[in-house]
């Protein structure tokens, strides 16, 4: 095991051992761990997609992944975003969602359910996917049966999607922040 050297080494605690040998022995210069990405399924209003998108690159998201969308959908033409988020975060199109979510990325369903965890206490995963359902409906019962989680926002109407996306998107954000740094 690689050894760190001793002024990295505190000499009262036990050494923690490691599954794998570490190659590098110097801390992430990121200033945060983690990312979050968004997925809509069965998407079809241009308007709120185009809010999504435009959260999506305000907020950073490091993906857009839209399953199953209207036909004839052109991102590189809604007005509703100015920003052209296209040009800055990818955009996948796709027919299975859970086949383009990345690899330990857990899937997080944003849906009004009676067992769904409320926003306002949720600690978001590190790594997480955002699915939310099309504007006129709800996210689909195999999407909600295959994630991990479900969270909604404590709202006594449902809200559209663009607003609903604006919202996780800066819970995350202003969460993640709040977070002490984590020691890599």
């Amino acid at each position: 095991m690689t050894q760190l050297p001793s002024e990295d080494r505190d000499s009262t605690s036990p050494k923690k051992r490691r599954k794998y040998d570490r190659y590098v022995t110097r801390t992430s210069t990121l200033p945060e761990r983690g990312y979050g990405c968004i997925a809509l399924e069965r998407p079809t209003d241009q308007v709120n997609i185009g809010h999504a998108l435009r959260a999506a690159l305000g907020f950073q998201a490091r993906m857009v992944i839209l399953s199953q969308p209207a036909e004839g959908l052109n991102v590189q033409r809604i007005k509703t975003d100015p920003g052209r988020a296209y040009r800055h975060v990818p955009i996948v199109r796709t027919a299975d969602l859970f086949s383009t979510i990345p690899e330990d990325c857990t899937p997080v369903a944003i849906e009004l359910t009676e067992d769904a965890l409320d926003l306002s206490t949720f600690v978001h995963p590190e790594r997480a996917c955002y699915i939310f359902g099309p504007e006129n409906g709800s996210v689909s019962e195999e999407t909600l049966e295959r994630c991990r989680l479900t969270v909604k926002i404590p709202t006594v109407m449902s809200l559209n999607l663009g607003m609903t996306v604006n919202i996780v998107l800066y819970d995350r954000a202003a969460k993640m922040r709040r977070q002490p740094k984590s020691q890599p």
